[in-house]
């Protein structure tokens, strides 16, 4: 009897220990130790826990280098997790506009890929030379910006239109630049599929939850410390004939349906940016601007929108 209480209670102890082993696979601290060359300046350096990202901010216009870029880096896991590198890293950049991926496991096993992103004073593909196949709800291939999936700072609400094997925000090669095109339209399942890209994520389960609340499907923004004066591109834009407005039969089904009207008004295009300073929930406004245009132009037009700043934040 002796043995077996042994035995049980062996059993018992280990059961224990497994159900203790923790699932948390955070990169709590990542410290830049060394870099690449001495006129590398790291600013600061924003650790986003909440899509798995880190931004490692420079002091210098990276898009400038013609070499590659290394970092040595200590990264602190969370308790009992184990890095893909170790935990003096040295992580190398073929350019700017590359992101890295470290997988944390977790002491139970479970796992969690963490993007390292080298942020300047050029946005990460501003130029939008970056597309992959991502695959859409239809099970097909279609472009989305960026790298590969999860990496990109950019978005477009391509995969919400996928299932009706329609994409509204494409890259136009042109010369050797590339560019987008942003096509808001009717197609035969959805009156109106709206083309856009911004900085951010998009949420799909926010856009089936919400159909009729577009907000709820973009988690907008990414992190920038430094103070810009303003935005500058070259576009074009060719308004559509008529408005119309497209109302859901069930306000909760997004596949139940659309009443759809003309409407009057000017169609027009819009392209804003904002500036904002964030604390946790609290949200105040630094900078705005915007422009808006229903002219119809055969030829690139150049144009700057200049900041406002309403604070010195």
């Amino acid at each position: 009897m002796k043995k077996l209480l042994t035995l049980i209670t062996l059993t018992a102890l280990l059961f224990s220990c497994s159900q203790d082993e923790s699932s948390d696979a955070e990169i709590v601290d990542f410290i830049v130790t060394e870099t690449s060359s001495t006129d590398l300046i790291v600013k600061d350096i924003i650790i986003d826990s909440e899509l798995n990202k880190i931004y490692v901010f420079f002091d210098n216009d990276l898009s400038q280098m013609n070499a590659s870029i290394t970092l040595t880096a200590d990264i602190k896991l969370s308790s009992g997790a184990k890095a893909s590198s170790v935990v003096s890293s040295e992580l190398s950049f073929a350019n700017a506009d590359e992101v890295k991926t470290i997988e944390v496991t977790a002491e139970n096993g479970s796992t969690k890929n963490w993007y390292i992103y080298l942020i300047h004073h050029q946005l990460q593909n501003s130029g939008f030379g970056q597309w992959f196949d991502n695959q859409g709800m239809n099970g097909k291939d279609y472009k989305e910006i960026g790298s590969s999936a999860g990496k990109s700072v950019w978005s477009t609400a391509n995969m919400a239109t996928s299932i009706y094997d329609v994409h509204c925000t494409k890259p136009l090669a042109d010369g050797t630049n590339t560019l987008v095109e942003i096509t808001t339209g009717k197609t035969s399942q959805v009156p109106v599929t709206a083309g856009t890209i911004f900085l951010g994520t998009f949420d799909l389960a926010g856009a089936i939850a919400h159909p009729t609340e577009p907000e709820q499907a973009t988690i907008f923004g990414v992190p920038f410390i430094f103070r810009p004066t303003g935005v500058k591109f070259k576009y074009k834009y060719q308004a559509g004939d008529t408005l119309i407005q497209a109302t859901l039969n069930n306000p909760t089904n997004i596949f139940g349906g659309f009443t759809v009207e003309d409407i009057d008004g000017e169609d027009k295009c819009s392209m804003y940016a904002i500036l904002e300073s964030r604390n946790g929930d609290q949200v105040s406004e630094i900078a705005y601007t915007k422009i808006e245009s229903g002219t119809t132009d055969d030829v690139m037009i150049e144009t700057t929108m200049t900041f406002d700043y309403s604070s010195t934040a």
